[in-house]
């Protein structure tokens, strides 16, 4: 095993677990994934190695991205199916997940515990891999015992906003950025900009909301609607005509910049865009974890929508009825009767 190897597995970040779960080899094979997570939170704070992030924003990311895998699936198809079929897992694997999606840190104690408790046959096996491993193993109780103890004092509840836009908003960034907060770093000309350029008061807004938005350890974190209001108006500070839609020009507006406003600008609309996905998948989502808990969804969720093309037609014909004057009446014109003339042909036999 390299250097290069050995580092990299040594390595740990939400952004690259997130990376990990979406990698096609386990999207396309659910079985796989869930023992995939927990061989990659195993290696959280690990001697030697490069922890970046939180192992409770790691954890719940996980759990987010599962429930979004699965919500995207009834937003894709056109045939509906059951909201807690996590993509086909039978037996003790969908238990596995349906218990981590319930309770995300007593599953992963428990899943660490049975990881370090485990019996393994290391015979053929490279040395450094042997090595690796059973640190690996003895990290892994470290960690059981560490959540264990926590399970019933964290609680992320009322951070899935939060989780689900920020974990969006990461696949979005460069492969090279460690975080978001590189990325935003990046974006805000490097470590000269941050030093020597006075950043307008709406970035500076901007700023100050999403390191907010995005802190676990902060009680007012996750304020969708503030993110969204300080975002925009940045936007519209350097875009005089901005306004958000899927469909908005977004290369048009960011080529007329100079650079640094390119990249902030740019960034920004990454914001928005993770914002939209969360609020029209959230409805989907809530449905796959109620399923998981046991719990009545929303079966409106999955109604074809009326079209808006539609409704405004009906509208306006309302509209038009109301404006238009009646019609007149048209007088009646009654018409005499009279009698049938007989022919003579009619009287002959």
């Amino acid at each position: 095993m390299t250097g290069s190897e050995k580092k990299a597995l040594k390595s740990c970040s939400k952004k690259d677990l997130i990376k990990l779960i979406n990698d096609p080899r386990y999207t396309q094979n659910k079985a796989m994934q869930f023992p995939a997570i927990v061989g990659y939170l195993a290696r959280h704070g690990l001697p030697g190695g490069s922890t970046k992030d939180d192992l409770m924003d790691m954890i719940y990311s996980a759990r987010n991205e599962l429930i979004a895998q699965a919500a995207q699936k009834h937003m894709d198809t056109k045939q509906p199916f059951a909201y807690d079929d996590l993509g086909g897992l039978k037996g003790a694997g969908d238990i596995r997940v349906k218990n981590f999606i319930k309770n995300p840190v007593k599953a992963i104690a428990d899943e660490m515990k049975s990881f370090y408790e485990r019996q393994e046959n290391f015979d053929g096996m490279d040395p450094d891999e042997v090595q690796y491993y059973q640190s690996l193993k003895v990290n892994a109780n470290t960690l059981a015992i560490e959540l264990g103890v926590r399970q019933d004092s964290v609680r992320f509840e009322g951070q899935a906003d939060r989780i689900d836009i920020t974990s969006r908003l990461s696949k979005k960034m460069p492969e090279k950025d460690a975080n978001l907060g590189a990325s935003l770093k990046r974006v805000n000309s490097g470590f000269f900009g941050t030093l020597f350029r006075r950043p307008s008061k709406e970035f500076a807004a901007f700023q100050e909301s999403f390191n907010i938005f995005r802190d676990s350890s902060m009680a007012i974190s996750g304020n969708v609607a503030d993110l969204e209001a300080k975002t925009t108006a940045y936007l519209k500070h350097v875009i005089p005509n901005f306004k958000y839609s899927k469909d908005m020009p977004r290369d048009q507006w960011l080529a007329v910049l100079p650079k640094g406003k390119r990249a902030r600008a740019g960034f920004c609309m990454d914001v928005l865009d993770s914002v939209a996905e969360h609020k029209e998948a959230k409805p989907y989502m809530d449905n796959v974890e109620k399923a998981v808990n046991g719990k009545p969804i929303d079966k409106s969720v999955d109604q074809p929508p009326v079209k808006e093309e539609i409704k405004q037609e009906d509208f306006q014909k309302e509209v038009q009825k109301a404006i238009e004057p009646p019609a007149p009446k048209k007088e009646e014109v009654v018409v005499e009767e009279k009698e049938p003339q007989i022919q003579q042909s009619d009287l002959e036999p």
